[in-house]
């Protein structure tokens, strides 16, 4: 493949999938910048990967499976935050938000809720369910990802939502 035929295809890919990898990220480690930097690394190690002209089937896959390690080691070399360095700071003014602002509030406060309650699943549920519905992945995308095979991913997905509806008291429609 010629250097314009990569980039083309590599262009492609991160048109498509950088929203995805970065919401997926910024979930995961709850930090814009440190999302931006692993989703920018996953998307460095693809392009390394294309110019050493190694096949790549999935990459789609690749990338969400490089974000995914790369979350785990930062996870790892990341220390616990002292009491000290959690201190509020001065106080603001507080500005009233226009009509926009209070509805992203809405939206925000209600997101961030369902998340608490996806927070609760155990963790094989909660994985399946952040990886569908948040970054939009198919669940054979999902099984590539987590190295299982499609099936068992849609089962999970499948208990997660039950699990998910029974902790937020949602009845099963029918």
């Amino acid at each position: 493949m010629s250097i314009s035929e990569l980039e083309k295809r590599f262009s492609d890919i991160y048109n498509k999938e950088s929203d995805a990898l970065f919401r997926f990220c910024l979930i995961r480690v709850s930090d814009r910048d440190r999302a931006l930097d692993i989703t920018q690394e996953a998307f460095t190690r693809l392009w390394r990967t294309f110019t050493s002209e190694k096949v790549v089937e999935n990459p789609r896959a690749f990338v969400f499976v490089t974000a995914r390690n790369l979350i785990i080691d930062w996870y790892r070399k990341t220390k616990p935050l002292s009491l000290e360095g959690l201190s509020t700071e001065e106080d603001r003014p507080f500005d009233i938000p226009d009509e926009k602002q209070m509805r992203e509030i809405e939206v925000s406060s209600d997101a961030r809720r369902a998340l608490e309650f996806v927070e609760k699943l155990e963790p094989q549920y909660r994985e399946v369910i952040f990886l569908r519905f948040v970054s939009d992945l198919e669940p054979r995308d999902i099984a590539e990802v987590l190295g299982l095979n499609a099936n068992t991913v849609s089962v999970r997905l499948s208990r997660g939502m039950e699990a998910l509806r029974q902790l937020m008291g949602i009845e099963k429609i029918k």
